[in-house]
C-alpha cells in the first residue's frame, strides 16, 4: 500500500514540483554540511560502510548527518564517521512536517538521498531547500525531477559501486568495497546472557554453522524452502558433527521455530530473540553462515566468513556477498534474477528457490569444509 501511494501520489507531485526545480551544471561546491538519506535496509547499510567512509575521507571538515528510519538506526549510529543521525520515527504528515521544518534549520548545502525508488525522501531532500540536491534516476520511478543532480542507475554494477557514482557527483570518492563493522559490548554482553544455558561460543571442539532461514516480512521468494534446510541441516550435524545455530529477525521466529522441530530440537534457535548487535557478536563466532539475500548474507561478508549465499529472484552480480570466501548459488529458474528495485517479484511463491538442489548446497559446503569438520 504504501508502495502504491508512493508512485500513484507522488508521481504527479514530482511532475509539478519539477517545475520549481532546475538541474544545475558544473561542480558543487565545497560543502561544510552534507545530509545522507538512507532508510533501509540493513544489507544496504553495510554495504554503505566503506562508502561513507570514503565521503568522510574527502570531507574531513564537513559536518555530515544521515537520516535514517528505526529500521537502521541502531547500525548507522556504530557508524564512526557521521556527526549526528535524525530518526524518521513516524511517517505520518506531522512528524514529517516537523522533521522538514527541523532540517530546513539546518542549511545543509548538499542533500544526497541514497534512496532509488521512493518519491517520499526525494520530497524530504527537496524540501530541506538545500541548494544542492543528489539522486538516483531510476528508470520508471519518476523521481528525479526533485533533484539537482542526478546518476542514471542501469543495474549493471554491485548496488556498493552505484552508491560511489553517485556521491562521485559532489566529489570524486576513493573506491574501495571492503566492508566492516563494530561490535558492541551490548551485543557482547546480550548474547552472552543468551548463551549461559546453551554452552560456550568459544570453544574450538565442534563447528559452528548458522542457518538464517528467512528474509523478513516480504522476502518469502527469496527463501529457500524449509524442508531443505532441514535436510542440509540434518547432513551437516551427521557429516561434520556440527552444531547448528538459527537466527530470524521477529518476522521470522515462526519459521526457525518450524527448522527447530525438523531438526529434532538439537539446534540453539535463536530466532527473533537477538538484537542486531548480539546476531553480530553471533556471526563474529561462527564458521560458516547459510542463507539466502538478506541482512545477515552481508554480515558474515563484512567478517569475510565462510558463507553460502542462496540467491533466486535477486542478482548477485548486482546485490551478492562482497567476500572471497563466499560462495554463490543462482537459481537455475530461467525467470531469475527478476528484481531490480527489490520487491518486483515474477511470483510470489518459493518456486524459484525450490529449483536450487540440495546436492549442489552440500558441494558448496565440502569446498568450504573438509571432511574432518575444519575450515578450508
Amino acid at each position: 500500500m504504501k508502495r502504491f501511494v508512493d508512485a500513484t501520489v507522488g508521481v504527479p507531485l514530482v511532475w509539478f514540483l519539477g517545475f520549481f526545480s532546475e538541474r544545475k551544471l558544473g561542480e558543487i561546491p565545497k560543502p561544510n554540511k552534507i545530509l545522507i538519506i538512507k532508510l533501509a535496509a540493513m544489507g544496504d547499510t553495510i554495504i554503505l560502510v566503506p562508502v561513507i567512509k570514503a565521503l568522510r575521507e574527502a570531507f574531513p571538515d564537513a559536518q555530515i548527518h544521515w537520516l535514517v528510519s528505526p529500521i537502521n538506526k541502531s547500525l548507522a549510529q556504530t557508524f564512526p564517521w557521521i556527526d549526528r543521525i535524525w530518526n524518521l520515527a513516524k511517517m505520518g504528515p506531522f512528524s514529517i512536517f516537523k522533521l522538514i521544518t527541523n532540517l530546513r534549520k539546518e542549511q545543509f548545502d548538499v542533500v544526497v538521498d541514497l534512496e532509488q525508488w521512493s518519491r517520499g525522501t526525494g520530497f524530504i531532500s527537496f524540501f530541506t531547500k538545500a541548494p544542492y540536491r543528489i539522486g538516483f534516476k531510476t528508470p520508471g520511478q519518476y523521481r528525479d525531477g526533485l533533484f539537482t543532480h542526478v546518476h542514471e542507475k542501469k543495474f549493471e554494477d554491485h548496488e556498493i559501486y552505484d552508491f560511489y557514482h553517485l556521491l562521485s557527483l559532489l566529489h570524486p570518492l576513493q573506491v574501495h568495497s571492503e566492508l566492516e563493522l563494530w561490535e558492541t559490548e551490548r551485543g557482547k554482553e546480550e548474547l552472552r546472557h543468551q548463551m549461559n544455558r546453551n554452552g560456550d561460543l568459544k570453544k574450538k571442539n565442534y563447528l559452528k554453522i548458522l542457518i538464517h532461514p528467512g528474509c523478513g516480512k516480504d522476502g518469502f521468494p527469496r527463501e529457500w524452502p524449509l524442508s531443505d534446510y532441514a535436510l542440509l541441516g540434518h547432513w551437516l550435524m551427521k557429516t561434520f558433527q556440527g552444531k547448528i545455530f538459527l537466527t530470524g529477525g521477529s518476522d521470522d521466529q515462526r519459521k526457525t521455530d518450524q527448522l527447530s522441530k525438523l531438526l529434532g530440537r538439537k539446534v540453539i534457535d535463536f530466532g527473533g530473540r537477538l538484537s542486531w548487535e548480539a546476531t553480530l557478536s553471533l556471526v563474529m563466532e561462527m564458521d560458516l553462515v547459510v542463507s539466502g539475500n538478506t541482512g545477515i548474507m552481508h554480515m558474515a561478508a563484512a567478517f569475510k566468513k565462510k558463507q553460502i549465499a542462496l540467491h533466486g529472484p535477486t542478482d548477485p552480480k548486482i546485490w551478492g556477498p562482497l567476500n572471497k570466501n563466499a560462495v554463490v548459488i543462482q537459481s537455475p529458474c530461467p525467470q531469475c534474477p527478476s528484481l531490480k528495485l527489490g520487491f518486483e517479484y515474477h511470483q510470489l511463491n518459493q518456486d524459484c528457490m525450490k529449483k536450487i538442489p540440495l546436492d549442489q548446497v552440500k558441494k558448496a559446503v565440502r569446498s568450504l569444509i573438509d571432511n574432518q569438520g575444519e575450515i578450508c
